[in-house]
């Protein structure tokens, strides 16, 4: 079951400062999460982004599983050291902690496995997956689905994607039940107006017509 895990506000832990654990702190890097990472070696790009505040970095050298004792309320831990039975170790830690825990060289042990990703304008995800089996193809099989999907999805499909976000939060103010919101949102995707707008990349036009359409709708249902 391939999920897309929110980690927006929360307390993600990164043990080990290597290949693997640098990959793992790019994916979170724009999750809005507040990271730690523990390594006993650090590099440049790990020492800028702590001077940049992006992470917080924490050397030292990592004998066992104790290392996370410090720690209250993570929500993730990353193990990716070039340790199997530490990695093992904190992963198990990590569980009685109540953490999601995931460890780079063992799928078996953790509870979730990284997906192969395409990210269109960071609007849409699609996530290619092996379940661990095969990391290598799920990134081929990524790169063919991305040549497709950059053909499919159009420019307009990322506006209506935009102008449903910024609906969407004016609807919550506006309409009362879930199912009546649903519709409104549906009739912005059925509207000519709109859409041809958005095709002829107006974005605020469209959004300025759907807050009309809001008011009306929001009049009407008083009625």
């Amino acid at each position: 079951m391939i999920i897309d895990l929110n980690v927006n506000n929360k307390k993600a832990v990164v043990i080990g400062g290597g290949t693997e654990g640098l990959r793992k702190v790019h994916g979170l890097l724009d999750q809005g999460c507040e990271i730690t990472v523990i390594t006993s070696r650090l590099n440049k790009e790990l020492s800028r982004m702590s001077h940049d505040r992006k992470i917080k970095l924490i050397k030292m050298r990592i004998k066992d599983a104790t290392v996370l004792d410090k720690f209250n309320n993570i929500f993730l831990i990353l193990a990716a050291t070039d340790d199997r039975q530490l990695n093992r170790k904190l992963v198990e830690k990590g569980r009685t902690m109540g953490a999601f825990v995931y460890a780079a060289d063992d799928p078996t042990m953790s509870d979730f496995s990284y997906t192969s990703l395409v990210n269109i304008e960071g609007l849409v995800q699609v996530a290619i997956s092996t379940s661990g089996k095969s990391p290598i193809m799920a990134r081929k099989i990524r790169m063919k689905a991305e040549r497709m999907l950059n053909k499919i999805i159009s420019e307009s499909d990322i506006s209506n994607i935009i102008l449903q976000e910024f609906a969407r939060k004016m609807a919550k103010e506006k309409i009362r039940t879930v199912k009546e919101r649903k519709e409104f949102l549906y009739s912005l995707i059925k509207d000519k107006n709109i859409q041809y707008l958005l095709r002829s990349n107006k974005l605020d036009e469209a959004k300025m017509t759907a807050s009309y359409m809001l008011k009306n709708w929001g009049e009407g249902s008083k009625k």
